[in-house]
């Protein structure tokens, strides 16, 4: 991964021409609308010295509100890596660079399924792949039920405001891992 500098037409200007974005319409290498396209950035050594651990904790730095916020998070996805997962920052195909404002919690085992948490460091949230009955047993008032259809996977949200909500949305993330796996 290299660092680009220059206005967002530039370096948008320079992927075009090098290759590496794809042009804004029917794109042949595009993957199958069923299979979902590698991703751009993922690590599972938070904190090693690879350029996409660089890339995530840039990411993380750049997206999060305040120094606090930004300490849970990191606590949090370390953490969440010893859980046998991976972290990669979210692909979009609807911004012109495309990436998000979120990262995603994966297995780190056959891609059967979508991230098992979604982390969005501008709000310190976390969307996980739990529904209302994997949460029944929980009172805490940081665990908050998603007004979501039935099907819908994702549920339920964390938000990391205090050091104990980093145990909680870890917690979590095992429930969500021992659905998937």
């Amino acid at each position: 991964m290299r660092i680009i500098e220059g206005t967002v037409d530039e370096i948008i200007e320079y992927q075009r021409r090098n290759g590496s974005r794809p042009g804004p319409v029917d794109d042949p290498t595009e993957a199958a609308p069923e299979q979902e396209p590698e991703a751009a950035v993922s690590t599972s050594a938070l904190g090693s010295d690879d350029e996409d651990s660089f890339a995530i904790l840039q990411f993380v730095y750049a997206w999060a509100s305040d120094g606090a916020s930004t300490r849970r998070l990191l606590a949090y996805l370390r953490r969440a890596l010893e859980q046998d997962t991976l972290i990669e920052i979210g692909r979009s195909d609807r911004s012109e660079d495309g990436y998000t404002d979120y990262l995603m919690v994966r297995n780190n085992g056959p891609r059967r399924f979508g991230a098992v948490a979604y982390v969005k460091p501008a709000n310190g949230g976390l969307t996980l792949r739990l529904r209302p009955e994997d949460v029944a047993d929980l009172t805490d008032e940081r665990v908050r039920l998603r007004r979501v259809a039935a099907t819908q996977k994702y549920a339920v949200t964390c938000r990391l405001v205090d050091d104990e909500a980093v145990e909680l949305a870890l917690m979590l993330t095992g429930r969500a891992l021992a659905k998937v796996r």
